[in-house]
């Protein structure tokens, strides 16, 4: 038995991962389109085609009309596969419109499926319109509309499966901070910066299957007085953007001196990660300074990894996929950061493309322990490896998890069971020795 019909299998025989929190009866499809015999085909092609093992149930609408009677009363529908021209030129458009702003559904999955390409062109179409596939009627095989289908169910999932974490992470309490406070921390953080008093440590993320470095993350923290702050409570506490862009560069700085210093005496040239807090990553400010600094040292391109947060992509932001697509083009990767707690849509997730998804760590931690969580996880793998990402487990802690990650296909993992963060110059002495990672802690103080 090979190892997708074991993973199969054991699924099939109470693996928990498999739990899903929208559980249903059947997963609802609306075919709308006025051709009779697309439904006819349609519904022969998707006879006894199940996802998750839960069956397809397919409706069929033969108007824009119909379709809107059919989303009022079935708001559970998962996926819809869409004609544009049927009572009119653009009714299939002007349905979707109505999905996405009228009755504010985005987690439909709509496909549009044109035998008219000239009426709605893909060029046009795509980035005017919230759909999540385009293709032509005569590209549509049987196993092709299968894939489709289960490809859309799989992302529909994916976001039901969000939605309550979503809904506990917008409802926790905003903190409220003073103005006077804002500024005396601002002030203090921006001395930490020039004194160079900023703690940094390394923590390797590691390549599950070969066990070898992918990347060191070069994790920053404050200590002010009592209290220790992080990448994350950095974030929180400044909001000023030109203190964020200082620090940004210090961090880029930092990351590259250190790159340098290990490539100087023969290392292997380590891509370096670093959590940036500069949200507007299409500033030309931010590609400035990584390239002022890997030039000042000569380092390869692809040396350096740009972390950013789901908030650097939320809204309107036109220049994001430009700059990413800069950045990937020169060598720099960027990673999407705390990925499945935020609200990034699926589309907006497309259209900017990073080079890897860090899978946030209230999903990695003990995650074989919890049946929503494990299907968060696999979710979350799968829709990235759909769109060619490379996925990053965070907070591995026990040897289940592992395993799980393992099984799962995930590319890297990062967390205490692997290696745990370490001060730079500790991390430098182990990858001296030659140390594999496992064997890193011989290294802690």
């Amino acid at each position: 038995m090979n190892a997708d019909a074991s993973k199969d299998d054991a699924r099939a025989h109470g693996d928990p991962g498999q739990h899903d929190p929208g559980a249903r009866d059947a997963w609802v499809v609306l075919l709308v389109d006025d051709e009779p015999e697309i439904h006819e085909i349609t519904r022969l092609v998707l006879a006894d085609t199940s996802f998750s093992g839960i069956p397809v149930e397919l409706h069929s609408a033969y108007s824009a009309s119909e379709a809107k009677t059919f989303l009022e009363s079935h708001r559970d529908t998962a996926l819809m596969l869409l004609d544009v021209v049927m009572e009119t030129d653009d009714a299939g458009l002007r349905l979707v419109n109505y999905v996405r702003e009228q009755i504010g559904n985005t987690d439909l999955q709509i496909v549009l499926r044109t035998g008219q390409p000239g009426m709605a062109p893909e060029r046009e179409v795509i980035p005017r319109y919230d759909i999540n596939g385009y293709f032509l009627k005569t590209e549509m095989v049987a196993q092709k509309l299968r894939s489709i289908v289960i490809s859309s169910l799989r992302a529909y999932r994916y976001i039901k499966t969000l939605r309550p974490l979503q809904a506990r992470a917008t409802s926790a309490p905003v903190r409220v901070f003073d103005g006077y406070q804002q500024l005396a921390t601002a002030e203090a953080f921006a001395k930490a910066i020039e004194t160079n008093a900023l703690q940094l440590l390394a923590q390797p993320q590691v390549h599950l299957v070969s066990g070898e470095i992918a990347a060191i993350e070069l994790i920053p923290n404050w200590r002010r007085g009592d209290t220790v702050l992080g990448p994350a409570q950095l974030t929180e506490e400044i909001r000023d953007p030109e203190l964020r862009l200082k620090f940004d560069e210090w961090l880029i700085r930092q990351g590259c001196a250190w790159a340098h210093s290990w490539q100087s005496v023969g290392l292997p040239p380590f891509r370096i990660s670093l959590p940036v807090m500069t949200e507007n990553i299409w500033d030309p400010e931010i590609l400035s300074i990584v390239e002022r600094h890997l030039s000042r040292l000569a380092l390869p391109r692809d040396t350096l990894d740009l972390e950013v947060p789901e908030t650097a992509l939320l809204g309107e932001r036109p220049n994001a996929r430009d700059a990413v697509a800069l950045m990937q083009s020169i060598g720099i990767s960027v990673t999407l950061v705390d990925f499945g707690l935020g609200i990034l849509s699926l589309p907006q997730l497309q259209r900017l493309l990073p080079s890897r998804v860090k899978i946030h760590k209230s999903f990695v931690r003990h995650v074989t322990q919890d049946r929503e969580r494990s299907a968060i996880a696999r979710s979350i793998i799968a829709l990235a490896h759909t769109l060619g990402l490379t996925v990053i487990a965070d907070g591995i802690v026990g040897e289940q998890d592992l395993q799980f990650f393992k099984w799962e296909s995930c590319d890297i993992g990062q967390g205490d069971l692997l290696v745990g963060a370490l001060a730079v110059a500790d991390v430098s002495a182990a990858l001296l020795s030659g140390a594999a990672p496992a064997d890193w802690t011989a290294y802690l103080h």
